[in-house]
């Protein structure tokens, strides 16, 4: 894409520009480090706009990525806050931004620069997305094949005006996660990232805005002495059963501690925080702002995993927006069954 090669080319600008370094990106996979007579190899990983919530969630990739493959990697992004860089040097990950902070720590050499201004203007990825074009990017993973129906149909799924639609599409042609095609409908050009961009926003934009209430359970009861109430409610329509619970009974792999609860708009005269304290008050629940089991409001039409025989649970890229959400392993294992299992086949339908 137009846009990555150019943040490419600006970070590596600025670690040529330092004496007797040198950074070459002769494989478009692999950027080389050199300081003398020593280098070393980096994956890399543009990540154009990255905060304190998404370089939490960059942390565990980066770890597997190491972890799997026995090669160092290197985050590319436009800016890094000083929050964000503390993140990511408390676990190590290396990185360079187009203001000219950077990160490296290998045997060829160690630098550390921070605390470089934000480069000016507004980037096209961040202006460009907004949450109801997230909104849109969930139904285009969703069912891909959606992008040959109309842009009505769109807009009924994601639950905004065709308008919306309509630029959306626009903007994410334009930065390079839709292509265009002769006879004007688009296509994904690469799901993964699609799908990764998506839970980025979910998690930094769009979940916030859809919570309603966090709750814990009352008294002297853990997790599980709920778990089996939530369950039944989701069997009455009351929600959806997502988060690590709703991924415990999909993959039958985890045992989970905490639940995000999709919430059914049943009664229009009655606002989804008043549905969702009554339900919590049946279910022996209490306010919690750290609360392990959270009520979120429901958007557009597709929430609901449509698949036979799982229809109180959330759609998969929900359960794996949401696990991306919990650092320890186990959730993020279960991540990865869950994308394998039933994301991948949608990966292939594009």
């Amino acid at each position: 894409m137009k846009q990555e090669s150019l943040l490419l080319r600006e970070c590596l600008n600025h670690v040529n520009a330092l004496p007797d370094i040198e950074a070459r990106n002769g494989d478009r996979n692999w950027i080389t480090i050199r300081n003398g007579d020593k280098s070393v190899d980096y994956a890399y990983k543009i990540q154009p706009d990255v905060t304190g919530t998404t370089a939490e969630l960059i942390i565990p990739y980066f770890q597997r990525f190491e972890r799997n493959n026995g090669d160092k990697i290197l985050l590319l992004t436009r800016y890094l806050s000083n929050p964000a860089i503390d993140i990511l040097l408390e676990k190590k990950i290396e990185f360079i931004d187009t203001a000219g902070n950077i990160y490296l720590n290998n045997s060829a050499a160690y630098i550390l620069i921070r605390g470089q201004r934000r480069p000016k203007g507004n980037p096209l990825s961040r202006s460009k997305i907004t949450i109801t074009t997230f909104q849109i990017i969930y139904i285009l993973l969703k069912n891909p094949h959606i992008l040959q129906a109309t842009v009505g149909d769109i807009a009924a799924a994601a639950g905004i005006t065709s308008s919306t639609v309509s630029r959306g599409l626009q903007d994410l042609y334009e930065l390079g996660y839709l292509q265009r095609q002769r006879d004007g409908n688009y296509r994904i050009i690469n799901y993964p990232k699609l799908l990764e961009r998506w839970e980025m926003g979910y998690a930094e934009s769009l979940r916030p805005k859809l919570i309603v209430e966090a709750f814990t359970p009352a008294g002297e009861r853990s997790f599980s002495d709920v778990a089996e109430t939530m369950i039944e409610g989701a069997k009455e329509g009351k929600f959806l059963l997502g988060g690590e619970l709703g991924a415990a009974i999909a993959t039958d792999y985890l045992r989970p501690q905490s639940a995000t609860l999709h919430l059914v708009e049943s009664d229009r005269q009655t606002s989804v925080k008043s549905q969702a304290m009554a339900m919590a008050a049946k279910m022996r629940l209490k306010p919690s702002p750290k609360g392990n089991i959270v009520f979120v409001q429901q958007f557009g039409t597709q929430n609901t995993w449509s698949e036979e025989g799982r229809e109180t649970l959330a759609d998969p890229l929900l359960l794996h927006a949401e696990l991306r959400l919990i650092p320890d392993e186990r959730s993020q294992e279960t991540a990865d069954r869950l994308y394998r299992h039933y994301l991948a086949t949608r990966d292939e339908n594009t």
